[in-house]
């Protein structure tokens, strides 16, 4: 074991004022849910954006455009299986650190980033950070269900990945439980079980920024709508803006999930979900067509949509069909497409899947569709099908960060005027 007489952010005054003064031009970020799908994205491309080489990959040199301003001081990788009493400080570096470094989509984390695992003598763990471009930085660890105080890491977003808290109440008492909290942004849809109330806002990155603005006067939360619904909105708002949207369909094909099973699990109802995922394709329901009105309310009432989970670990298709309130062409369509692909407008939201491309080639894209340009097609002068590749994980991710980086501005705003 590696022992270090280090300090956790906070656990001395003199150094927490330290700290206050170094972050503010950035943002204090804390990750619920580390442990998860999109926890361990978030943490990759972290990772990729502060310590990556320029130059190397693509996909690196645009994360780094993406959240400058975020700081990652604190991640709960949640339970980890830790039963009987036991903590972070029980699980071995080397289990800590194949959680970190091995993905089994995304392959193992590159060279160039140095990492390990560090404990003081207290007890405390915290993963250290060293490459030549970001140079040292460390993270505290915890390994928890439950709710942290993460005031003692002044964390000021609270990044929630656990996919637990999904209704206004739940993501309220998230942020009340960390005193220097800012802001909480949830990485998945909002849902009430109450239909009387009013959903937080669900902001998709680039399509409804205006959205931004409004989250403080409602209650500071916020909900970076879905995978599925981060492909679809900006090319639904491209096509609406170009053609006008009269109505849609949206079918998705879909990378198998956690919630899943790999082998039939008996249940009461006649979920289809709990099939094995490992062989089937399974028909189920998807939310995300129709929150796209909640993202561009001028279509709410106007998308429906179901989805088809498919045994493959990442990427995903979305084939949509819109009801076009002007006649138009395919040639027509590819152009709008390309341009806006070229533009500052919809920079990581719409790219080209090269020709011949199958999703596998779209893991570990940052964009948010890559349009299959050849599969375009028109029924009529009015019916358009566009399909759209996306990384259902890294390409979403990207989009939840890029939020975060914009709620941070607000943060080192208010900071300033302290």
């Amino acid at each position: 074991m590696e022992i270090q007489s280090i300090r956790p952010y906070g656990n001395n005054t003199n150094f927490k004022g330290i700290e206050k003064m170094a972050s503010k031009n950035v943002a204090n970020v804390a990750l619920v849910g580390g442990g998860g799908r999109i926890g361990r994205n978030a943490l990759r491309e972290y990772l990729y954006a502060k310590h990556a080489p320029q130059g190397v990959y693509k996909t690196w040199d645009s994360l780094k455009q993406v959240m400058p301003l975020l700081n990652l001081v604190a991640i709960n990788m949640g339970s980890m299986g830790l039963k009987g009493g036991k903590t972070i400080s029980d699980v071995g570096e080397e289990d800590l650190l194949s959680q970190i470094r091995n993905d089994s989509v995304l392959g193992r984390l590159p060279d160039c980033i140095g990492t390990s695992i560090i404990r003081n003598e207290a007890g405390d763990t915290f993963l250290k950070v060293n490459s030549a471009v970001g140079g040292e930085e460390t993270i505290n660890l915890v390994a928890t269900r439950d709710d942290v105080d993460f005031s003692k890491y002044n964390a000021e977003i609270m990044l929630d990945a656990t996919g637990a808290r999904t209704s206004k109440a739940a993501m309220s008492e998230l942020l009340d439980t960390t005193s220097t909290a800012k802001y909480a942004l949830l990485s998945a849809p909002s849902k009430e079980k109450d239909k009387s109330i009013t959903p937080m806002p669900t902001i998709v990155a680039g399509v409804n920024n205006e959205r931004i603005a409004d989250i403080k006067n409602e209650g500071r939360i916020a909900s970076a709508a879905s995978c599925t619904t981060t492909c679809i909105a900006p090319i639904i708002k491209l096509m609406n803006d170009k053609f006008g949207v009269a109505s849609g369909y949206i079918e998705t094909v879909h990378a198998a999930t956690a919630t899943q099973f790999t082998a039939d699990k008996s249940n009461k109802e006649a979920d289809s979900k709990k099939r094995g995922s490992f062989d089937s394709m399974i028909p189920t329901t998807t939310g995300a067509a129709k929150a796209v009105g909640l993202v561009l309310p001028e279509l709410k009432g106007k998308l429906n949509g179901t989805a088809t989970r498919v045994p493959t670990a990442d990427g995903s298709l979305a084939v949509i069909t819109l009801n076009l309130k002007n006649s138009t062409t395919v040639d027509e369509i590819n152009a709008a497409l390309k341009e806006a692909s070229m533009s500052d407008e919809y920079a990581n939201l719409i790219a080209f899947a090269p020709k011949g491309s199958s999703s596998r080639d779209v893991i570990g894209r940052h964009e948010s569709a890559l349009v299959v340009p050849e599969s375009v097609m028109m029924i009529g002068d009015n019916m358009a099908v566009i399909k759209a590749y996306y990384d259902n994980e890294f390409g979403y991710t990207r989009s939840y960060l890029t939020l975060a980086n914009e709620v941070a501005k607000d943060v080192i705003a208010e900071k300033a005027n302290v």
